[in-house]
C-alpha cells in the first residue's frame, strides 16, 4: 500500500501487522513454539515504534507512516490498522479517531481490491458499508454475458471486488475480539438477512434479522453464547 511512498520511515502497514500478529502467536500453547521464537517475537514488540498517529489541524488521526515525502498513491495505508489488521474498531480503544481517520481518507475507491467497505464495516458503520456493498454488487461488465465478471485494476474477472463483498457482508453481520462475539456490528436496520458464521473457538452463530428486530439467535456450542454481544444501532455509536 505504500508502493508509491518509497522515501517512509515506519510505515502504517508493518507496524500495525506485527502488533497484531505478534501477541497472537505469543500467546499459542508452548508446545507448538519453540523458545527461541517467543524470544524474538518479545525482542522484535519491544522495540517497535508506536503506531504512526499525528494531529492533523487539530484532529488526532492515524496517519501512512511516521513520515514520508513526495510520492502518490491509490490506498489508505493508515486504515490497514482498521483492517487487515484489526487493532481498531467495534470493541477496541480508541474508536472514534478510526471512525474519524476513515472520514478523513484520501483515496475513495469502491472496485478491486480497495478495502473501504470492509473497513466501514470493522468500524461499525453499518449504513456506510450498506451502501458501499449495494454499489459493489450493482457493478457490472456490460462485455460479458456472466455479471460477476467484474473488471478491476489487474484481471478479469477482477475476484478481489467479489471477495469484498463477501468479507463486508460478514464484518456486518459477525466480529470477533478475544472471546467476545459482536453480532449485527454493522448491520442497517431495514435490510432483513438470516445467516449462520463459523466464528472462533470452532463456534457457529446462526441468526433472523427481520424488521429490525433479531428474531431468532442460536449460537453452537451453547457455553460460548455467554460471550455473545448484540450490537444495535445505538450501541454502535
Amino acid at each position: 500500500s505504500l508502493e508509491a511512498l518509497p522515501w517512509t520511515v515506519n510505515p502504517m502497514p508493518e507496524i500495525a501487522g506485527l502488533r497484531f500478529i505478534l501477541p497472537r502467536l505469543l500467546a499459542l500453547p508452548n508446545t507448538l513454539t519453540t523458545e527461541a521464537q517467543r524470544t524474538r517475537w518479545t525482542r522484535i514488540l519491544k522495540e517497535l515504534p508506536p503506531l504512526p498517529v499525528a494531529d492533523v489541524k487539530g484532529v488526532k488521526l492515524l496517519r501512512p507512516s511516521g513520515s514520508f515525502t513526495g510520492g502518490n498513491y491509490s490506498e489508505n495505508p493508515e486504515l490497514y490498522a482498521v483492517f487487515p489488521y484489526r487493532l481498531f474498531g467495534v470493541g477496541k480503544p480508541d474508536l472514534d479517531m478510526a471512525r474519524t481517520t476513515y472520514e478523513a481518507r484520501t483515496n475513495r475507491h469502491n472496485f478491486g481490491w480497495c478495502q473501504d467497505s470492509i473497513q466501514a464495516a470493522c468500524l461499525g458503520l453499518g449504513d456506510e458499508a450498506a451502501r458501499q456493498v449495494t454499489d459493489r454488487a450493482k457493478r457490472i461488465n456490460g462485455g460479458y454475458r456472466f455479471p460477476a465478471m467484474w473488471t478491476g485494476f489487474d484481471s478479469i474477472p477482477d475476484q478481489d471486488h467479489g471477495v469484498n463483498i463477501l468479507t463486508t457482508l460478514q464484518f456486518m453481520l459477525l466480529q470477533s475480539e478475544g472471546k467476545k462475539l459482536y453480532v449485527l456490528p454493522a448491520w442497517p436496520k431495514h435490510w432483513d438477512v438470516s445467516f449462520k458464521l463459523h466464528a472462533p473457538s470452532n463456534t457457529t452463530v446462526e441468526g433472523v434479522f427481520r424488521a429490525g428486530k433479531l428474531e431468532k439467535l442460536t449460537v453452537t456450542p451453547e457455553s460460548r453464547r455467554k460471550d455473545v454481544v448484540i450490537m444495535d444501532q445505538d450501541s454502535r455509536n
